[in-house]
């Protein structure tokens, strides 16, 4: 004779066939996703059904549709699967198994724009997964990867910490980001000294490229207003336009914004070495596996049109 399952065995499978449920609409689809028979799926949210107390589902003509309360329910069971993956992940990682839920921290101006490229490109090879996304200093940021509060974080610096590994994904040149009509675009390349005169655009004092920019304008003698300091590299290449004034951030975010905006587009400045780096920072016990290998082609792949307009710059 069979052992039955222990109970909390078997109300992770009631909360698991639920949850396939709502996601993808069908007791068929939901039996396919979790590769189970279709009788087995019904039988459990039957089970699940009674187990509660109440109807989690409406069935008519054929079809199955959620209440309200199971509406209300699914994001608690949604969470609660995810956590249980990442539970496993860490006790025994499985190279093959991509997370349910994938938790991101980035830069506000990554967030903005390179993350919906990025989680667009993700779901298209994993379209059951749900995303979190949340924006930290880079401080906080290291202490949630490296504590699992946060599964991958995007940044230019990489993340100090010996349980975090740091992959380097593309490095950029600093450019300058104009108007169409400002008289400098009309240059393919502008000289270090054209700068000199113009309204200029500059970071926050705790960016790194705060200093180095007012270094180099100060070797060069290069007397420039200024028109706005802000800490948002993708506002202050918006304002741009708005200001009539030059900004100075990195080639992706450059290309990627002027794309978008016929009034914006960019140059090369003779004279300004700087480069910016691109990291896909994740805790050590992700480096390996399915999720982690994921989001590294993903973000190769969201921003290969934006890179692929830079190569002349190497030319």
């Amino acid at each position: 004779m069979s052992q039955a399952p222990p109970r909390n065995i078997r109300r992770l499978k009631y909360i698991e066939a639920f949850s396939a449920v709502i996601m993808t609409g069908s007791i068929s689809a939901a039996a396919r996703q979790l590769n189970m028979s279709q009788p087995a799926v019904s039988q459990l949210i039957s089970n699940f059904e009674k187990v509660v107390g109440v109807a989690l589902f409406v069935r008519r003509n054929g079809a199955i549709f959620p209440t309200q309360r199971a509406e209300a329910l699914h994001d608690d069971a949604r969470d609660l699967l995810a956590l249980i993956d990442r539970i496993e992940m860490h006790l025994k990682p499985r190279a093959d198994k991509l997370l349910s839920q994938i938790r991101i921290s980035a830069t506000m101006s990554l967030v903005s724009e390179i993350l919906p490229l990025l989680i667009g490109e993700v779901h298209r090879h994993h379209p059951t997964g749900s995303f979190s996304v949340t924006s930290q200093p880079v401080d906080e940021m290291t202490n949630a990867v490296a504590e699992g509060h946060v599964d991958f974080a995007f940044h230019t610096r990489p993340l100090q910490h010996t349980n975090i590994v740091n992959l380097l994904q593309c490095e950029v040149p600093q450019v300058c980001i104009l108007r169409v009509g400002h008289p400098l675009a009309k240059n393919e390349r502008i000289e270090l000294g054209q700068i000199n005169g113009h309204d200029v655009i500059w970071p926050s004092r705790r960016d790194p490229y705060y200093q180095y920019y007012r270094d180099l304008f100060s070797r060069h003698r290069l007397n420039c207003r200024t028109a706005l300091q802000s800490p948002f590299a993708n506002f202050s290449i918006r304002m741009t336009e708005v200001l009539n004034a030059l900004s100075f951030n990195n080639a992706l975010m450059a290309s990627i914004i002027c794309k978008s905006s016929e009034n914006l587009t960019w140059r090369p400045v003779e004279g300004i070495d700087a480069r910016t780096k691109f990291y896909l920072s994740f805790p050590e016990v992700l480096s390996g596996t399915e999720t982690q290998l994921l989001m590294q082609r993903c973000f190769a792949s969201s921003i290969a049109d934006a890179l692929a307009e830079l190569d002349w710059l190497s030319q």
